[in-house]
């Protein structure tokens, strides 16, 4: 199975072209999808003691969770499937959870059923185009019907849902399509940072607890956003930044602080001597207008990236820390 776009795949056979492809850049940058699951559903993707999503996972190389039992994006009835990593093994997880949903064995169980992504309202305009010509564009290429939910209705954190129907590969085809036009916006990719999974221990029956279970954003690359961040022009946003960290937002002698709040106009405040409760981070405060508070946070958010990245090569860990994270409840 696969899509009509030539993309490298982790589950692949490994001939000459795809060898080739691999080159592609686009394929080892960074993004994300939020795909929406009912609780039956989410089942199947975590099964007996999680040993579902770890396969999927150790699969494609990407990291998947779930949000929990009982907890639904706001204004749905449907769980969040949040899939993370490099473009190429978020691809390579999407197909392996759509496969699980819509397949049983070889037996398609659904060859037409509905995938609905989430996506950042802030995205939805340049998704769609002008006159709608990018996203008609969108779906002839993938021969899919992919619609857009109404401005006027949000859901979740300022999110809209993208439907898309027809069979499983042309699904397959638009989400590849739907994340190459989102891989440059950088609102994007800082809204991961935005989502939350708050920490608990997590039970998948009998007494084995799941050591995996941790909150979304307590990874040093991904900061957090404060659920009250302001949706009007003018607003602030908090993040939380793990301490080892926030010398390299700061910058020598406040230098890279201060370049980020003179490119964007925002005022920036790291709160001195406290922790945010439970954790490791420092809150820092952005406030400006809110497209100018998106864009500093997606560059703090690459500082601290970079500086997470360079301490694994100090330390010589490579790809860092590789913890498969799973449900929350």
């Amino acid at each position: 199975m696969g899509f009509s776009s030539p993309r490298p795949s982790s589950t692949a056979s490994h001939d000459d072209d795809d060898d080739g492809r691999r080159q592609d850049a686009m394929w080892e940058r960074r993004t994300h999808a939020r795909i929406l699951v009912s609780d039956a559903d989410a089942g199947c993707i975590i099964g007996k003691a999680g040993y579902d999503i770890h396969a999927m996972e150790a699969r494609s190389g990407a990291h998947i969770k779930l949000s929990g039992r009982g907890r639904p994006l706001p204004g749905t009835d449907r769980r969040v499937v949040l899939v993370s990593g490099l473009f190429r093994t978020v691809m390579d997880a999407a197909e392996l959870v759509l496969e699980k949903l819509f397949y049983l064995g070889d037996q398609v169980i659904d060859a037409e059923a509905t995938v609905v992504l989430v996506v950042p309202d802030a995205c939805c305009g340049a998704l769609i185009g002008k006159g709608g010509e990018v996203i008609k564009s969108l779906a002839e290429e993938s021969n899919a019907g992919i619609t857009v939910s109404p401005y006027d209705i949000c859901y979740g954190f300022h999110d809209r849902l993208v439907t898309i129907t027809g069979h499983l590969d042309n699904q397959l085809q638009a989400i590849f399509l739907i994340l190459s036009e989102l891989l440059d916006d950088v609102r994007y990719s800082s809204s991961v940072a935005s989502l939350s999974f708050p920490s608990s221990s997590v039970r998948y029956g009998g007494d084995g607890q799941d050591e995996h279970v941790e909150r979304y954003h307590s990874r040093p690359d991904t900061p957090v956003r404060s659920p009250d961040y302001d949706s009007h022009v003018q607003g602030t946003l908090t993040m939380g930044v793990a301490d080892e960290y926030v010398g390299a937002v700061i910058g020598y002698g406040g230098r890279t602080i201060q370049e980020i709040e003179r490119v964007t106009g925002v005022q920036i405040k790291i709160v001195k001597g406290e922790f945010i409760p439970g954790t490791n981070e420092r809150e820092v405060v952005i406030s400006g207008t809110r497209e100018a508070v998106d864009a500093a946070e997606a560059m703090i958010m690459q500082r601290v990236s970079d500086a997470a990245k360079g301490r694994r090569r100090q330390q010589g860990g490579g790809g860092g820390d590789r913890r498969p994270v799973k449900e929350v409840e």
